[in-house]
């Protein structure tokens, strides 16, 4: 398989944006793989997958990945595991753009970028329903949400 980057698919995230490279119909379902661009301010939901194991490659910036019960911030060569059923959460606490390769095995959860572009073309990602959705949204792909990101540092 050869993915050039015109080919990648563009989603809009809010405070950032997928590009989606390699996704689970390509895969026949085994995995994903997507460079992520994330502003300043991004975070998730303290969150698990329970099927999903993740991996993230930090291309510039630094990912801040809560894991193990603390915060560690991966500057760039930094690789780091999510194991499946393990609770995480990302930010960018940093005053610049991160980007990251990140990847899942199996496939699945990358479907959920294409619904969060839909939900973000809808309801502007400043709008306080904005992560509500979000939250409702990401439990249909493998995610359970565990409540708001722990207090960074």
């Amino acid at each position: 398989m050869i993915v050039k980057p015109d080919q990648a698919r563009v989603y809009k995230q809010g405070l950032g944006e997928i590009r989606m490279l390699v996704d689970g119909e390509q895969t026949q379902g085994q995995w994903w793989l997507l460079e992520a661009c994330e502003f300043p301010g991004f975070t998730t939901s303290l969150h698990l997958h329970s099927k999903t194991m993740e991996q993230v490659y930090v291309l510039e910036g630094v990912l801040s990945v809560y894991l193990d019960d603390k915060w560690h911030d991966l500057e760039p060569g930094t690789f780091a595991e999510l194991p499946r059923g393990v609770p995480h959460a990302q930010a960018n606490h940093s005053p610049r753009n991160v980007r990251f390769l990140g990847t899942g095995i199996p496939a699945g959860f990358d479907q959920f970028f294409p619904a969060l572009d839909k939900l973000a073309s809808r309801i502007p990602p400043g709008d306080p329903g904005f992560s509500r959705e979000v939250s409702k949204l990401v439990s249909q792909y493998d995610t359970t949400v565990l409540g708001p990101p722990p207090p960074w540092k």
